[in-house]
């Protein structure tokens, strides 16, 4: 600057100092931190986020596990009312089947002393069989050789007459009658020549006698109150026995 005279004066006051930032202050006057509270800081923020993120998974599998528990007691619900309707069912079709063979053996059984026993049972046989004891009996009308007449019985599902005892030769009369020559399932069989029935046992000669021998194709049949000896070709009637149906 220049004085009065002209001459050029030097300001050399020092200037003051304007008011400014701290020593040590950040950009814009924040102040400044030590490097280890920012790292600090870093790692709860870290640690946060891990935490949250096991929050997340454990509700996630709660929530899993929960349906799974409500799928299992649904299907645990569903087999217990299966198995109830199931018992029912059963129950029912046990009552059905009760009420069903009351009804057939009221219309099928003779009653005896004029009423059917409670839990009593009755015998019965097909059609046109006849019922002696526990057993139906079948008399052919056709004749055959002993082999058909054998076949015939099997195709019944019975068998050619084996006679136990003498009631049930007795009853064989009555209901063979004047049809003599009747075969009966009764073989010769060799060696040795002995007379075997169909259901595999010996024929016992203290109970029956038999006329003529079991030497080579011989079949048995009964006439009257006799059993003899016949050739299994020849072509006779024949009598057909099963067990009866009992209900």
């Amino acid at each position: 600057m220049e004085d009065e005279e002209g001459y050029t004066v030097l300001n050399l006051r020092p200037k003051q100092k304007q008011p400014g930032r701290p020593p040590g202050a950040g950009p814009q006057g924040s102040p400044r931190y030590p490097r280890w509270i920012w790292v600090a800081l870093g790692l709860s923020g870290a640690g946060c986020l891990v935490l949250l993120g096991a929050v997340v998974a454990l509700a996630i599998w709660v929530s899993q596990l929960h349906v799974s528990c409500e799928g299992q007691t649904r299907g645990a619900t569903n087999a217990s009312e299966n198995d109830g309707a199931r018992i029912v069912s059963s129950t029912e079709c046990s009552s059905c089947l009760e009420d069903f063979q009351s009804r057939l053996k009221s219309i099928l059984c003779e009653p005896h002393n004029g009423s059917l026993a409670e839990g009593s049972g009755c015998k019965l046989c097909p059609r046109d069989w006849l019922l002696h004891g526990d057993k139906c009996y079948w008399l052919s009308k056709e004749r055959k050789n002993w082999t058909g007449s054998r076949d015939d019985c099997s195709g019944k599902s019975s068998r050619m007459l084996v006679i136990q005892n003498q009631e049930e030769m007795d009853f064989i009369q009555d209901v063979v009658q004047d049809a003599n020559y009747i075969w009966i399932g009764l073989k010769g069989t060799l060696p040795g020549g002995k007379w075997t029935w169909v259901d595999g046992s010996p024929l016992d000669p203290v109970r029956f006698s038999i006329s003529g021998s079991a030497a080579g194709n011989s079949c048995g049949w009964i006439r009257g109150s006799r059993i003899q000896s016949e050739m299994c070709d020849a072509e006779l009637k024949w009598i057909c026995q099963k067990e009866a149906a009992v209900i």
